[in-house]
């Protein structure tokens, strides 16, 4: 079940029970002079990055698995293929556990890096829970054909930012390519310009579009422009709100920021990358580092050498802005890749600015490479040259 607090942090809690009630798993051979120890909790937390302050949280209260953890042995391993965003709690007596899901369902403890090997029906218990949370907390990923039903014009819903939580009312008042929407009153307006640290910005941001009962994946930016139509609201023109496959007004084809986001409120970000051409790699590379979300530039660059990956994330921290430096008229930089190919190459020219000097112009060289044309592109190396 959802819960969204207008104006402050949103979280979301689940509790599910199954078998046996908590008190089942206290040791009744303490002696009564003694407290009982804590029972065993296990709890599975989602969150859209390691910095996000909204999260849902699943309560899991399962005799059979909770057994199966404590008695588990462990396997050394380098490498897993985990849920980037699900986090899972343990705390037997008084000793508490932190692991990462893996995508085959096995619990990695990230103290030791080791994985629990576990029995099949519980890893494909603790899935069956990971998509249970990760439901609850992302939106529905829907086209934008279906989306302008759903959010018509002249109608109100709430928007919620995936990553601080904070929620407010919107009106759509126009839009034929996406929605453009206004805020409803000044406390609305007031709450959308603190999710923007209190300078409006062209920045996108992954949100949750809420009507009724239906929760959709969708993007904004935060910049009042073109036509107003709300009196004292504070707030003067409209903003865009993109969905799955929306585009600009001016364009017919849709905006990857925008889209980079829309699969981010989605919880589909990882599908997304899987399924990128070289050039939507490239460009979702350069807004990851906009958006200062190190978690989604690991993603990304998942294969690129950890030293040369480590470079650009410490180079996040002291970014004011990034861009890719188009030529004038030009909206993307779209080379040809063949479809057969399986290694590939692109330039993007590079502007930024880091607090306290001027602009810089730099070229950043993307390597990418695939086993076979069915299987993902990855980027492989990126190298950073500055212009002279």
């Amino acid at each position: 079940m959802s819960y969204f607090t207008r104006g402050k942090f949103a979280f979301i809690a689940i509790a599910i029970c199954l078998l046996l009630p908590m008190q089942a798993y206290r040791s009744s051979a303490l002696a009564a002079a003694n407290p009982p120890a804590p029972a065993s909790e296990l709890t599975m937390t989602v969150r859209s990055s390691s910095n996000a302050l909204m999260y849902s949280k699943l309560d899991i209260v399962n005799a059979k698995i909770i057994k199966s953890i404590i008695k588990a042995k462990k396997e050394a391993t380098e490498e897993a293929s985990l849920f980037a965003d699900i986090e899972v709690q343990f705390t037997n007596g008084h000793q508490t556990t932190h692991y990462r899901l893996d995508r085959s369902g096995r619990l990695w403890e990230t103290a030791s890096s080791q994985l629990l090997v576990l029995p099949s029906e519980v890893t494909s218990s603790l899935l069956h829970y990971g998509e249970i949370v990760r439901q609850s907390h992302y939106g529905k990923l829907m086209s934008w054909e279906e989306a302008e039903r759903i959010v018509g014009r002249k109608s109100i819903f709430s928007i919620t930012e995936l990553e601080s939580g904070l929620t407010f009312r919107v009106q759509r008042r126009a839009g034929s390519s996406h929605a453009d929407v206004q805020p409803i009153s000044k406390e609305d307006s007031k709450i959308m310009k603190q999710i923007y640290d209190g300078k409006w910005s062209w920045k996108r941001k992954a949100v949750l579009v809420q009507t009724g009962r239906i929760r959709i994946a969708a993007s904004m930016n935060g910049m009042p422009h073109g036509g107003d139509g709300i009196p004292d609201n504070g707030f003067s023109g409209h903003f865009c709100v993109h969905f799955q496959d929306s585009t600009s007004h001016k364009s017919k084809t849709p905006d990857p920021a925008h889209q980079l986001m829309v699969h981010k409120a989605a919880g589909e970000l990882k599908r997304y990358v899987e399924s990128a051409a070289p050039d939507l790699l490239a460009e979702s590379f350069v807004e990851a580092m906009y958006q200062k979300d190190k978690d989604m530039l690991t993603l990304i660059a998942q294969d690129v050498e950890s030293d040369r990956l480590s470079y650009f994330i410490a180079k996040i921290d002291t970014l004011e802005s990034i861009r890719i430096d188009l030529p004038t008229g030009k909206k993307r930089i779209t080379p040809k890749f063949s479809e057969t190919d399986l290694v590939a190459e692109m330039k993007l020219p590079i502007k930024f600015h880091v607090k306290g000097h001027s602009d810089r112009a730099t070229t950043y060289t993307f390597q990418f490479k695939r086993e076979t044309p069915q299987q993902p592109w990855r980027i492989v190396d990126v190298i950073a040259k500055s212009k002279k």
